[in-house]
């Protein structure tokens, strides 16, 4: 105890010995040491962590079971960072095997067929080993689904039906569940490459016995708008219309536009016609005519005295003669009736009527509103434009209606004879809310964080900084190294210097010795500055004299 007290006291009195600059080299050495002996607690204390498996992402089922793993095998040192986790560099031994031991090694690693495989005994039936690797089968399908990047989560059940009749056959259908990342639902193209890779997996199978079920959609793989002939010319047809509109309405800011097609659901009519002429066409006469002329002789009576009683009388035998005539014509036409034949086809799934919804901010008319104003008057401001009136508003509406409905009709199909395009268009306006706030900047929030990842940084500076003041008071103190009591002579009064005489800047003549005889150096300063000479010889006589 009495040796650190005597320590404490040497320092103490070393300390206060020393003048005011070496105390504050001292303080910021100290300072230095400190923060230097911190940095090296902290990275020989912390140790570093790596991401398992190299970065690897997992899925939703492999982050459950690997976190399953970690706490079975009692490891509570991992982070997890998205869909990464990160593990201690110096137990990342103890982590992969706590993986490998609880079975729950990630997916893509392993294989739940060659497990069932490992784990039948001899004791098991075929139907029972049969059963397991199915079921095994089952959950590689679903994994391989899942690594799909939309697909969060994906489970496939398989079943086998009974064989009908004599036929080698057996019925086989498959269901795949899928949970989509977000809330969109799976495009088609997906779905479709779903079924041909559970399709491929099963012989046998074909597309039509998978039915692949959405978690985000409202119906099954079985029934969606591709499919659906009516459901994608309506969408089609809506969609071309629509940017068509809106192509028209750049000049409209804010304006919401929806389209609504009606298609007719006829499917690929086929029409045939055929029309007869009133007057046939010959293509044969045949005529045939013949007279026939005959005479015979009347009827007398019957011979005898009883049936002619009256008498004999005399007759003329010309008068008693008939004569018959017979004509025939015969007439036989050919002919074909002249038809006209048309045959004509309509396509399917036509669009019948389409109609249009503009929607328009009351804040359009109100600007409308003002730019008028400013014409009819321009030395005003936009601050004497007065409110608009209800009916300035509706003759505004009323204009700007008309003028969107003879600009959208003309894109609009061809309606019936004697009907109104415009009812096709409807112009409606909306009031203008107001957004929410921006939110506040959090500048002490930011702050704060970027000093909690910045901190280390800081402090490195503030060490440079240090040293750089050390190096500066050092640099001054070599000057005048004395205690400060002795250059303040120790309370007592000390003379003055005497003042030193000032220097003239002014230089008189010299003469200089250049180390010959006296007689030549005479001689040549004579020769060369006479007045020199002379202030010489007058220094001369002044000396002896």
């Amino acid at each position: 105890m009495s040796l650190f007290k005597q320590s404490t006291n040497q320092a103490r009195d070393a300390f206060t010995s020393m003048p005011m600059q070496s105390r504050v080299i001292s303080v910021m050495l100290v300072a230095a040491i400190a923060i230097g002996l911190a940095f090296l607690v902290r990275g020989g204390g912390v140790s570093g962590k790596e991401t398992l498996f190299g970065g690897r992402s997992f899925g939703e089922q492999e982050l459950a079971a690997v976190e399953m793993a970690f706490s079975r095998a009692g490891l509570n040192d991992w982070e997890r960072e998205g869909r990464r986790i990160k593990i201690p560099q110096e137990s990342k031994d103890v982590y992969l095997a706590a993986l490998e031991d609880s079975a729950t090694l990630p997916m893509s690693l392993r294989s739940s067929v060659q497990e069932a495989i490992n784990a039948t005994s001899v004791f098991d039936s075929s139907d029972l080993r049969v059963a397991r690797e199915m079921h095994a089968k089952e959950q590689d399908l679903g994994t391989k689904i899942a690594a799909f990047p939309e697909i969060r989560w994906a489970s496939v059940e398989y079943d086998r039906g009974e064989r009908r009749g004599l036929s080698a056959a057996r019925p086989q259908s498959a269901s795949v569940v899928i949970q989509p990342e977000g809330t969109g639902a799976l495009p088609r193209q997906r779905i479709m490459a779903i079924k041909e890779l559970i399709r491929g997996s099963y012989a046998g199978m074909s597309s039509d016995d998978v039915v692949v079920i959405d978690t985000n959609s409202s119906s099954s793989s079985a029934l969606t708008d591709e499919d659906d002939p009516l459901l994608r010319k309506q969408r089609e047809a809506e969609a071309r219309v629509e940017q068509k509109v809106r192509s028209l309405l750049v000049g409209y800011p804010g304006a919401r536009v929806g389209v609504s097609a009606e298609i007719d659901p006829t499917m690929d009519v086929q029409k045939t016609t055929v029309k007869y002429d009133a007057e046939p066409t010959n293509l044969s006469n045949r005529t045939r005519k013949s007279e026939t002329e005959s005479n015979r002789q009347p009827d007398r009576g019957v011979p005898g005295a009883q049936p002619n009683a009256i008498g004999n009388r005399s007759v003329s035998i010309e008068d008693s003669l008939e004569s018959t005539k017979t004509s025939e014509d015969e007439r036989e036409t050919s002919g074909v009736a002249g038809q006209e034949y048309q045959n004509s086809r309509l396509a399917s799934l036509q669009v019948k009527t389409i109609r249009v919804s503009v929607g328009l901010p009351t804040s359009y008319y109100e600007t409308l509103h003002a730019r008028d104003f400013l014409k009819q008057d321009p030395s005003m401001t936009a601050a004497d434009v007065p409110p608009i009136s209800d009916a300035d508003l509706e003759k505004l509406r009323a204009k700007t209606t008309k003028n969107i409905q003879s600009a959208i009709t003309v894109l609009l199909p061809e309606v019936a004879a004697g009907a109104d395009r415009f009812p096709l268009v409807e112009v409606w306006d909306f009031p203008d809310l107001p957004g929410p706030p921006p939110p506040e900047p959090q500048t002490a929030k930011l702050a704060l964080t970027w000093l909690a990842q910045s901190w280390q940084t800081l402090a490195l500076v503030f060490l440079a900084f240090c040293a750089l003041l050390v190096a500066r008071s050092a640099a001054k103190s070599v000057g005048d190294s004395s205690p400060r009591e002795f250059r303040e002579g120790f309370g007592l009064e000390i003379p003055a210097p005497p003042p030193e005489p000032e220097e003239s800047d002014e230089e008189g003549d010299k003469m200089t010795i250049t180390g010959g005889s006296l007689k030549d150096e005479l001689l040549t300063l004579v020769e060369g500055n006479p007045e020199v000479a002379a202030n010489v010889i007058r220094t001369w006589v002044g000396e002896a004299a």
